[in-house]
């Protein structure tokens, strides 16, 4: 993927990277995930996955894990912020503009402002971004967190999740600890909403599995 090593090469992304790496978002006084490099290449490996199973272009695919490599940039500016829409601001300080064409620019900088809930999906790749954002719940998001509450301990549990999108659904698997507490998603619930926004969208059937086991999620979500 042409832009996507190249963005992973360039010294002032990194750098600007490792400046949010130091910083611990807290949310509602409970959560501090791992929003960091390790983070946006997981969303770009889900983006990859999504936009292959959607019969996505290879250019389309680039831009689209470009694009994940900048959806929280703006988490630079701390935690105090609309950080997507601070992101869709600043990203591109980040690109070689003559690498993209204006039409691109305008469809990263819609995707990454409508990253946080998908009210807005104008293209492959917003849908793409907004869909892999939510599926990386794993350990690695808080297995490093200074607060080791019930909810971190719990998403902790999730080692792997899956996606495979085909004619007639969209289905999300989470592989966990035989003891995974599901309730905890009540308290992550886009987990659950953004796919099934997804799957509206795109006109399938949403199916979320654990293990295997078909989850009836609407109590999680009420």
């Amino acid at each position: 993927m042409k832009l996507y090593d190249k963005l992973l090469n360039n010294k002032q992304y990194i750098k600007t990277v490792k400046k949010i790496e130091q910083i611990k978002f807290i949310t509602n006084g409970k959560w501090d995930w791992e929003h960091g490099l390790s983070h946006y290449i997981r969303v770009a490996d889900y983006v990859k996955k999504i936009l292959i199973q959607l019969n996505a272009d290879e250019r389309t695919i680039d831009l689209g894990m470009t694009c994940a490599l900048l959806h929280d940039i703006g988490l630079s500016k701390g935690d105090k912020i609309n950080h997507a829409i601070e992101s869709s601001k600043i990203f591109s300080r980040y690109i070689d503009k003559n690498d993209f064409s204006l039409n691109e620019m305008e469809i990263i900088k819609q995707a990454i402002s409508d990253h946080s809930n998908g009210n807005n999906i104008q293209s492959l790749i917003g849908l793409s971004l907004v869909l892999a954002d939510k599926l990386d719940v794993t350990y690695h998001r808080t297995i490093n967190s200074s607060i080791q509450d019930w909810v971190n301990k719990e998403i902790q549990k999730i080692k792997k999740v899956d996606i495979v999108i085909n004619d007639e659904n969209l289905i999300v698997e989470y592989f966990t600890e035989a003891d995974f507490d599901v309730s905890v998603l009540k308290s992550w619930k886009k987990a659950i909403i953004i796919p099934k926004k997804v799957a509206g969208y795109l006109n399938k059937n949403y199916i979320f599995l654990i293990n295997g086991k078909e989850i009836q999620y609407n109590d999680l979500i009420s």
